[in-house]
């Protein structure tokens, strides 16, 4: 029966997920790395660009 009201989703007791979350991948680490060192810093120009990078890095890598 459908309830609107609803927030998760019914469970059947045999849901598996697709696959588990694995590490991020060293290209990601050190991209994360330097963004959170720029807003460390208040460097709001390279914590944009490194936001950038990850984009493109992620197409890149992980598509």
């Amino acid at each position: 029966m459908y309830d609107e009201h609803r927030t998760t989703a019914p469970t059947t007791g045999s849901f598996q997920p697709a696959e588990s979350p694995s590490a991020p991948c060293l290209g990601c680490r050190e991209i994360k790395e330097r963004r959170y060192e720029a807003v460390r810093r208040g460097d709001k120009t390279v914590a944009a660009a490194m936001a950038d990078v990850m984009g493109l890095h992620l197409r890149a890598v992980h598509r």
